[in-house]
């Protein structure tokens, strides 16, 4: 079975190659590449887990974390906990020992009948031509960019009706983020935190279920609540700066009829 640890891996890399960049990732943590080839030795162990995005990783020595590849290469003759190869070329030569389990999602897939694997080994794919694995992969990437085109346009829609329905609110939300915004931040951060602890707590069991997906509808209109005051503040920063606003100006104020 998968640990969580490999999905948190690679959440780790992606956030870090957002916020410095993929060759300051390469320098900081030599088994962390985006873009990049990683190459443990054949005399070399690694005490951590070795991912690798869209570059060529060679695994000669051994890892005594997982090891992940992601639309890239995979040569493996070493040793490791486990391997999960998404969308990738894998070779496992004589010697590779793999102890716990191999997944393979979508690319060729070579094994030498030396390569040992202790656990389970999930081949969804590899035998498909290369025709139809390029086609299933670009069509999963596309499904998860449409979903996310999607999710965006709904969270506008439901924005703006935000603004419309409860204009005065969202004023006064963004009026105290404008004032006390450290402290808007932290007492969301701990609603963060708590509501987490209570959708868990609440998830473990089946009458539960229900109470914690209405609270998790609830707390993402909230957020969008949040990101409209949000929104409504730098508005009124930007016009104030460009004179189009007053700095006093009620952007959401809705005229009333009457002379």
């Amino acid at each position: 079975m998968i640990r969580p640890r490999l999905g948190l891996s690679v959440l780790l890399v992606a956030c870090g190659a957002l916020a410095h960049g993929s060759q300051a990732l390469a320098g900081s943590n030599p088994g962390l590449a985006i873009f990049g080839d990683v190459h443990v030795g054949k005399d070399e162990v690694r005490h951590d887990d070795v991912v690798c995005i869209g570059g060529h990783a060679t695994i000669e020595g051994k890892v005594e974390g997982d090891v992940v590849v992601i639309g890239g290469k995979l040569e493996f003759s070493g040793e490791a906990r486990q391997v999960v190869s998404v969308f990738s070329r894998s070779d496992f030569k004589a010697g590779a020992l793999v102890h716990d389990d191999l997944v393979q999602v979508l690319g060729p897939l070579t094994r030498d009948p030396e390569a040992r694997f202790e656990g389970q080994v999930t081949d969804v794919g590899s035998r498909l031509p290369p025709r139809v694995q390029r086609l299933l992969a670009h069509g999963l990437v596309g499904l998860f960019v449409l979903l996310r085109i999607i999710g965006l346009v709904v969270s506008a829609i439901v924005v703006m009706l935000i603004a419309l329905l409860i204009p005065e609110r969202i004023e006064r939300m963004a009026g105290e983020l404008d004032e006390r915004w450290p402290a808007s931040i932290g007492y969301g951060l701990l609603g963060c935190v708590l509501l987490i602890i209570v959708v868990v707590g609440l998830a473990i069991t089946i009458i539960g279920i229900p109470f914690a997906l209405l609270l998790g509808l609830l707390a993402k209109l909230l957020g969008l609540a949040g990101i409209t005051a949000i929104l409504l503040t730098l508005g009124k920063r930007i016009g104030a700066e460009i004179g189009f606003l007053g700095e006093d100006s009620s952007v959401l104020a809705v005229p009333r009829g009457g002379s």
